[in-house]
């Protein structure tokens, strides 16, 4: 397997990136682009992208966004961000990296704001994307989800959450955080929603979620599912919170692997 950690620069913007490719990568397979939740960096998904990359034999992107870990910060002014910073991160910084990059109608694998983006990609460039795995979705705004994000924003203040975050994001940490905070938390984000734009998604969709997701409920799935005009596939895994990729790993590998039309690489 082969490990690159680069840089590429969008919209004036340098982004941290990271290419694996397997030993034995399928030819012309299709890049998966790995997008991260509203505290990840590269380093958060842990092992998993690699894990994906051999299992599928797909070559792998993985990029922190704009104010995360290694890539360029924010400007002053720019937290809280609009409340329609899903369109920007969609239109400008993936659609950027993707043209930077030059990759093919790539895969897009997102978790919780990576999967809301990963849908708005696919919702605004249908011709652009093979298929989407999408982990932890916001398609609107629950009640469960402020709440979590209340109770996350406690803990923040009064634990060491702070200083382990440090670890991945350094002198960016308060901002990342307040970022994710205190966007969810305006007022006129508690109206946001992207519902109308999903009967643009015409790829392969494979929707997960975990059953003890304190972050957001199954009608984030059933709605998703219900309103776009391609093919999906809902994937409820029980004894699950908001990461499914760490918490049942084996499960979104597998439901992957059939979602990608790779059955017969699923062990067992």
């Amino acid at each position: 397997m082969i490990t690159e950690n680069f840089y590429a620069t969008v919209n004036g913007i340098s982004l941290s990136c990271q290419r694996i490719e397997p030993a034995d990568m399928r030819e012309d397979a299709p890049t998966i682009i790995f997008l991260h939740e509203a505290l990840g960096t590269i380093r958060m998904w842990r092992d998993f992208p690699a894990k994906l990359a051999t299992a599928t034999r797909h070559p792998v992107i993985v990029y922190e966004r704009r104010g995360h870990g290694r890539s360029d910060p924010h400007e002053d002014g720019d937290i809280p961000r609009a409340v329609d910073f899903h369109n920007t991160e969609s239109d400008i910084y993936l659609h950027g990296l993707i043209t930077e990059l030059g990759l093919s109608k790539p895969i897009l694998f997102g978790h919780s704001d990576g999967a809301t983006i990963a849908l708005k990609y696919a919702a605004r460039f249908p011709d652009n994307v093979t298929a989407v795995i999408s982990e932890a979705a916001h398609v609107y705004v629950e009640d469960v989800t402020i709440a979590g994000i209340n109770d996350a924003a406690g803990i923040y203040a009064n634990t060491d959450w702070k200083t382990r975050l440090e670890r991945h994001h350094f002198f960016q940490t308060d901002a990342v955080f307040s970022a994710w905070v205190d966007t969810w938390r305006q007022p006129a984000f508690r109206d946001w929603n992207m519902v109308d734009e999903l009967a643009s998604i015409t790829c392969p969709l494979l929707v997960i979620q975990g059953d003890d997701d304190q972050f957001g409920s199954d009608d984030q799935v059933h709605t998703i599912c219900a309103n776009v005009s391609g093919p999906s596939t809902k994937l409820l895994i029980r004894e699950c919170g908001h990461i499914p990729h760490f918490d049942q790993p084996d499960q979104v590998i597998d439901a992957s692997l059939k979602h990608l039309g790779l059955a017969e690489l699923v062990d067992g």
